[in-house]
């Protein structure tokens, strides 16, 4: 499973470096290159994003590692290794930063961040992203950045709606590009560290559905039907007029899709596409009857559908 984390710090590493070092730490290297040896003595020592900070003064270039970790464990013989091995290497300091994303807010071995021995004393940074306010990285404009905030400080908001403005600040961000289904994916596997799949899950599905709505032909009609007759009666109160149809044409698909799904109680459906219950069984009464069925058949299937979720 922890590979699946390191999989996704590892595809974000490149966008994320630069703001992952301003905002947390306050620095603005001046560049970063790539180091070009192979730094790995076996397995374990292995070093990832590891780059070089560039100065016009070639004298006061670094190294600079960042390690992503979940596991609340003490590295500093981990650190050690990897400070000797760089600077074996290429003859530099080593500026190192472990990035902790499990699930504990105040982890006790990680913090154990420094390391005195005869004629030796290696400190390093530790980051507990648990203790980052969320809106650090909320509303950045890199998606990288967004989906971080699942494993920020939610301060008193509720999961569930955290959940809800990652994803649409993801659409905002990505809005018809089809790599909006990666960072959902990447949501959905960080949401583990959380425990909070299951409301990922509810509101990717949601918002999926949502998301389709939005190019759906009745919707669509609904704006064009305005603005025909705004030409006829004013373009304004016209189009607006158009909008309006348009919203409630939304939802009403936003209804007979969810219900074809078979997976949400009624009162989830009403709060999902935001109508009251009783407009919610207009919609699905008139919805039945289109279908073929009569009115009272319309209202059988619908108690019928609200029992199984009692």
């Amino acid at each position: 499973m922890a590979n699946n984390y390191d999989r996704i710090f590892k595809e974000n590493i490149e966008s994320l470096l630069l703001p992952l070092l301003n905002k947390l730490l306050g620095l603005k290297p001046p560049k970063l290159a790539p180091i070009d040896a192979k730094m790995q003595v076996t397995q374990e020592a292995e070093m990832d994003h590891i780059r070089r900070v560039v100065h016009d003064n070639p004298e006061q270039d670094y190294g600079l590692q960042i390690e992503f970790h979940i596991s609340d464990e003490d590295l500093r013989k981990r650190n050690l290794l990897h400070y000797a091995l760089f600077h074996h290497i290429t003859g530099l300091p080593l500026r190192q930063i472990v990035i902790y994303g499990g699930t504990l807010a105040n982890p006790n071995h990680i913090h154990q961040n420094q390391l005195t021995l005869s004629g030796l004393d290696l400190t390093y940074e530790v980051i507990v992203l648990k203790q980052i306010p969320k809106e650090r990285f909320l509303h950045s404009e890199i998606p990288e950045e967004v989906v971080l905030a699942i494993l920020c400080d939610f301060g008193q908001d509720e999961p569930a709606n955290v959940v809800r403005e990652i994803l649409y600040n993801l659409k905002r961000i990505l809005r018809k590009s089809n790599r909006i289904k990666k960072f959902q994916k990447q949501l959905l596997i960080l949401s583990r560290l959380r425990k909070m799949e299951l409301i990922v899950k509810t509101e990717v599905e949601a918002m999926t559905i949502h998301y389709d709505i939005e190019t759906d032909g009745l919707f669509l009609k609904g704006i064009e039907e305005g603005i025909e007759k705004g030409i006829e009666k004013g373009i304004e109160k016209g189009i607006e007029k158009g909008i309006e149809k348009g919203i409630e044409l939304e939802k009403q698909v936003f209804v007979h899709k969810l219900w074809s799904l078979q997976e949400f109680s009624l009162e989830k459906i009403a709060l999902l596409v935001d109508v009251s219950p009783e407009r919610l069984m207009e919609i699905l009464r008139a919805y039945l009857q289109a279908e073929g069925q009569t009115e009272d058949e319309a209202v059988r299937t619908i108690e019928a559908y609200r029992e199984r979720f009692v």
